[in-house]
């Protein structure tokens, strides 16, 4: 059997929230060093990297399954800096039908942090069009993370499960308004213009936040802030607007921090508790800003301890919906893998048929050769029609090797059966 689709990475639920900041911040070297041609001849075709605050994983197209697998963990240790067996520990990795239920789950909100968050589906949007910019997908991965959307809005639909899930702002916001009371009329300092930032903002909006200021180290804010109805504010201004704020969001994720403990220097001793909600998996802030005494730091690791729990009857079902749509791409892609074969059978006995006319036309003429040719097509279409249809009927039991064993004993034609597990 050749192995196509192989899963390698890890998420929340196995890894610490520092390796995953580690692989996040050189995913851009992993993406760039994992496709080249090099690759190729280890048995990379192509990939998908869908890199989080809560997962890393990397979806593989490939022909030679332990050479790729070696390859890619290759490739991540040394552009992460983590030792290549200790990559090898921390990374689970699968293959074939397990690889798509799971992306399945994932883009249907059941293994995240929060089950049922709607941003995870957007996320694995944003990865797949990066890889088709950069031109390393596949029809397989095509087909794959198309039918991933498919089954993420199916789920949404069908259960309720994406509508009920709440997204990792909302949670922390909800935590900030049990402990410090309601941010109706508050003030909000948003730090970062990337994607998670559209959704702390109309978060914050159905807060009903008086105001959102919002800063970007990397000079982005003001253009952001024309089309979210926010305003921006320079690194002048920033002091100014941390002692102004009744809140910060921090979710830009710079690979320096933003905000130290003497930013808050300036900050009137008659404030009350300035709650920090800090989404982003390369922090902002810097460490000790958790031990002034006028801060409440609200991090991943608090928000997961805070997650709710969902309805158990909708998880039920979404994971029916995910299983069952698994299960039928499966056979989808089992039914194309056996079409080749058919193909060949087919171009074989046309071929016999094909000099048979030949030779009739040269002995007999163009009017019988046409007689004959009708005849033979009209045979031949009957007698393929059931080893046809018996081929793809193989994709439930999975027995292809056999039946492509069968066709090359029986029509004398050569089928690829070259495998790798």
């Amino acid at each position: 059997m050749r192995v196509t689709l192989v899963l390698i990475g890890g998420s929340h639920h196995d890894l610490s929230l520092s390796n995953l900041e580690i692989l996040e911040r050189n995913v851009g070297l992993i993406r760039k060093q994992l496709f080249t041609p090099e690759t190729s001849m280890q048995g990379i075709k192509g990939g998908v990297v869908v890199s989080t605050c809560n997962r890393f994983e990397m979806y593989l197209d490939a022909e030679k399954f332990h050479d790729g697998v070696d390859c890619a963990i290759k490739i991540i240790a040394e552009a992460s800096g983590i030792h290549i067996e200790e990559c090898r520990e921390l990374l689970s990795v699968s293959f074939g039908t397990s690889v798509t239920e799971h992306l399945f789950a994932v883009a249907a909100g059941l293994e995240s942090m929060i089950v049922g968050e709607a941003e995870i589906a957007g996320q694995i949007r944003t990865a797949f069009k990066k890889a088709q910019e950069e031109k390393t997908t596949t029809s397989q991965l095509e087909l794959l993370f198309q039918r991933s959307a498919a089954v993420s809005k199916k789920v949404t639909t069908s259960t309720g499960l994406g509508a009920a899930g709440r997204s990792i702002v909302t949670v922390a916001l909800d935590l900030v308004e049990q402990r410090h009371g309601s941010l109706a009329d508050k003030r909000a300092l948003l730090l970062g213009t990337g994607a998670y930032a559209r959704v702390v903002v109309a978060a914050l909006q159905k807060y009903k936040c008086r105001e959102i200021a919002v800063f970007s180290s990397s000079g982005r804010a003001h253009s952001f802030s024309q089309t979210h109805g926010t305003f921006s504010i320079t690194s002048e201004e920033l002091i100014e607007a941390i002692n102004n704020s009744d809140l910060i969001v921090a979710c830009s994720g710079s690979k320096n921090h933003i905000l130290y403990s003497s930013t808050f220097d300036g900050r009137p001793s008659t404030k009350p508790t300035l709650p920090i909600i800090d989404v982003a998996l390369t922090s902002d802030l810097a460490p000790d800003i958790k031990n002034l005494h006028f801060t409440d730091v609200i991090d991943l690791e608090i928000i997961g301890m805070h997650a709710p729990e969902e309805h158990g009857e909708a998880i039920t079902l979404a994971r029916e919906i995910v299983q069952q749509s698994a299960d039928e791409f499966e056979k989808e892609q089992l039914s194309r893998s056996i079409d080749p074969t058919i193909t060949l059978m087919r171009a074989h006995v046309e071929q016999l048929i094909d000099n048979e006319i030949e030779r009739v036309r040269t002995q007999r003429g163009d009017e019988v050769a046409d007689e004959v040719a009708r005849s033979l097509h009209r045979v031949t279409n009957a007698l393929l029609h059931t080893p046809s249809v018996r081929a793809r009927s193989l994709t439930r039991t999975e027995n292809q090797d056999e039946y492509r064993r069968a066709i090359q004993l029986l029509f004398g034609i050569e089928s690829d059966l070259a495998s790798d597990v």
